[in-house]
C-alpha cells in the first residue's frame, strides 16, 4: 500500500531531517502522490466515521457507507462549512481531546474555533519548515515574525517551523513596523515573515531612513497585489515569497517557490478540489486535512475562488500547484458590470498613482440603477480628476467587458475620496462590499 511506502520511507530516509523532505516531497512522481492522497483520503473517511459525531451524521443522512467511500466524488453534496464550523458545537468535530485552540479572524461572521494537538501543530510546522527551506532560509539567519499570535495560528507554526531547521527566530506578534525597524541592526534579522500590508508600512520606513541586509521575505495573511509586491521587493533589493492557508486548514498549504508562479499545494498532507468550475477553471477551493485526527475536515468549503495550473512548474516540483486567490465566493457581487471580485479592482487599482494602500469597492442602488463607487484615500496632492481618469482608463482597458455594461447604462461609475486613515480596516480588509437593500 502507497500509505505503507510512505511511513516506511519517512521514517528510515526522513526521519526529523528538513532537507530529507525537501528531497523527497520535491520529485516523487505523480502517481505516487495521488496513491498517498487516496490511501490517506479512506483512511480518514473511516476514522472520522467512528469518531467525529457532524460526519457520521451527515454520512446516515445521505445513506453512505464510510467502507465504500474511495473518493471525495463518492461522498455526493456532503461537506463542511464554515457556517456549520461557526454554528455548531465544537463536541460535533472533536474526534479526540484537543491540547490547543486557534480562532479564525471573524471577518465574515463570528470567529471559527479550531483544536489541535501538539503533534499536528508540530506536525504542520514540518511541512512549512519545507517551504521555507526551499526558498532559502537555512541554519544561521535570522527570522523575525510579525504574524498575529494571540489566538491566530501562523506565528506559532512558523516560530516551530524555524526551531526545526535550527533557525533564529523572534516571533513578536504584529508590533508597530517601527519597533521591528529599530530592532533589525540591533539582532541582524535576514528574514521577515509577516502580512502584506504591515510590510507596506515597513518598507516606507525603509525607503525613508534605509534598509538593512534581507534574503528573503515570507509574506502571508491577506492578498498582496503585484504593485505592493514589486513596492517592498525595490525597497529591500530581495524577493518577496508569498504563502497561502487558514486557520481552518492547519497554517500553511501552499507556498511559492523562487520562480514565484502560483502556489505548491501539500498534497501529502490535504486533498484538494475545486468545486463547480466555470469555463475558465475557476471555482470554490474545497480541502480534506488528511494528517488531522484532533479535529479534522472532510471536504471543507474554503469559499476562497481559484484554480489549479495545468503545465509543470519549471522549478521541476511534481507536486500540484494552484493559481494566487481570485476573490471569496462569499465576496463575489453580481450586478449590472457582471460577477464581480476584489481581483477586479486590485487589478484596475493598482498602477493609478496617489492612492493609499487602503481603499474599498461599494455596490450601492439609486432608484433602479446599480452604483459601483470607488472609495479612495489620496495620498500627492494628485487632482480627483486624474485618479478618475486612471481608472476609468483601466477599467476600459482591463475589462472591456465590464466597461462596456457600463456604457450600455446597466450600472453607473461613483467616486467618493475619503482623509488618509478613513478606510483602515482589521486585519483582513473587506475590498468589495455590497450595500444595495434586500
Amino acid at each position: 500500500m502507497i500509505g505503507q511506502f510512505r511511513k516506511l520511507v519517512e521514517r528510515t530516509l526522513i526521519g526529523d531531517s528538513v532537507p530529507a523532505l525537501v528531497r523527497w516531497g520535491k520529485h516523487l512522481p505523480r502517481c505516487a502522490i495521488e496513491g498517498i492522497q487516496r490511501d490517506s483520503f479512506r483512511e480518514l473517511v473511516r476514522y472520522a466515521a467512528v469518531h467525529q459525531k457532524f460526519f457520521a451524521r451527515r454520512l446516515r443522512e445521505h445513506g453512505i457507507d464510510p467502507g465504500r467511500v474511495r473518493r471525495p466524488e463518492d461522498l455526493g453534496d456532503i461537506f463542511t462549512t464554515p457556517d456549520d464550523l461557526r454554528n455548531l458545537p465544537a463536541e460535533d468535530f472533536l474526534c479526540r481531546e484537543p491540547q490547543l485552540v486557534f480562532e479564525t479572524t471573524g471577518t465574515s461572521g463570528g470567529p471559527k474555533r479550531v483544536y489541535f494537538s501538539y503533534d499536528e501543530l508540530d506536525f504542520a510546522a514540518r511541512y512549512e519548515a519545507a517551504a521555507m527551506y526551499e526558498n532559502g532560509v537555512r541554519s544561521g539567519d535570522r527570522v523575525v515574525c510579525t504574524f498575529d499570535a494571540g489566538y491566530w495560528i501562523s506565528s506559532w507554526v512558523t516560530f516551530l517551523a524555524c526551531k526545526r531547521q535550527d533557525v533564529f527566530c523572534s516571533a513578536v506578534g504584529k508590533p508597530h513596523p517601527r519597533e521591528v525597524y529599530s530592532r533589525m541592526p540591533v539582532y541582524g534579522y535576514n528574514v521577515i515573515a509577516a502580512d502584506p500590508t504591515w510590510l507596506v508600512s515597513f518598507s516606507e520606513i525603509a525607503e525613508k531612513e534605509g534598509t538593512f541586509p534581507v534574503k528573503v521575505i515570507l509574506a502571508a495573511g491577506d492578498r498582496m497585489t503585484e504593485v505592493y509586491r514589486k513596492y517592498v521587493q525595490d525597497v529591500w533589493s530581495c524577493p518577496v515569497i508569498l504563502g497561502y492557508g487558514s486557520t481552518e486548514q492547519g497554517g500553511g498549504v501552499g507556498m511559492e517557490c523562487a520562480r514565484r508562479d502560483g502556489y505548491h499545494l501539500d498534497e501529502y498532507n490535504f486533498y484538494f478540489e475545486i468545486l463547480d468550475p466555470d469555463a475558465d477553471g475557476y471555482g470554490e477551493l474545497v480541502v480534506t486535512t488528511l494528517s488531522r485526527r484532533t479535529m479534522p475536515f472532510i471536504r471543507y468549503r474554503v469559499r476562497d475562488v481559484t484554480r489549479f495550473m495545468k503545465e509543470p512548474c519549471a522549478c521541476g516540483v511534481t507536486i500540484r500547484r494552484m493559481e494566487r486567490i481570485r476573490g471569496r465566493r462569499d465576496e463575489m457581487v453580481v450586478m449590472g458590470a457582471g460577477n464581480m471580485y476584489p481581483e477586479i479592482f486590485e487589478r484596475v487599482l493598482h498602477d493609478v498613482p496617489g492612492l493609499s494602500e487602503n481603499w474599498q469597492v461599494a455596490v450601492r442602488q439609486e432608484g433602479l440603477h446599480d452604483i459601483l463607487e470607488f472609495r479612495l484615500e489620496l495620498t500627492n496632492g494628485i487632482s480627483d480628476v486624474t485618479v478618475e481618469d486612471s481608472i476609468r482608463d483601466n477599467l476600459k482597458a482591463r475589462y472591456p467587458d465590464v466597461w462596456e455594461n457600463q456604457r450600455c447604462g446597466m450600472y453607473r461609475l461613483a467616486f467618493r475620496f475619503l482623509p488618509r486613515g478613513s478606510l483602515e480596516q482589521g486585519r483582513k480588509p473587506r475590498r468589495l462590499v455590497d450595500e444595495r437593500a434586500g
